[in-house]
């Protein structure tokens, strides 16, 4: 294994696809919510379901926009421990 830099650039490590994998209990969980959600736009007429569709892609948009802000705090702040260590004003024992 090269640096992690190099692997990084190299795709041999992909952070974002070990976030995207679910746990069971996730799993369950979307399945129950996609269950819900077709019984429901099942009952709707079609400006309403447009509007359900509205509000699934503004949902999906703002996880994406969050996902993407948590992995850049993990990343910065794993930098900081880094440089910290590194420089030796974090304490170790």
């Amino acid at each position: 294994m090269g640096s992690i830099i190099n692997e990084l650039y190299y795709g041999n490590i992909r952070p974002v696809e070990q976030m995207g994998r679910l746990t069971p209990e996730v799993k369950d969980i979307l399945k129950r919510m996609h269950e819900n959600e077709d019984k429901l736009e099942e009952s709707l007429n079609e400006r309403e379901k447009i509007l359900l569709r509205a509000i699934q892609d503004d949902r999906l948009e703002a996880a994406c926009i969050i996902q993407e802000k948590r992995f850049r705090e993990a990343f910065t702040l794993g930098a900081r421990l880094m440089a910290e260590m590194l420089t030796g004003s974090l304490p170790i024992s």
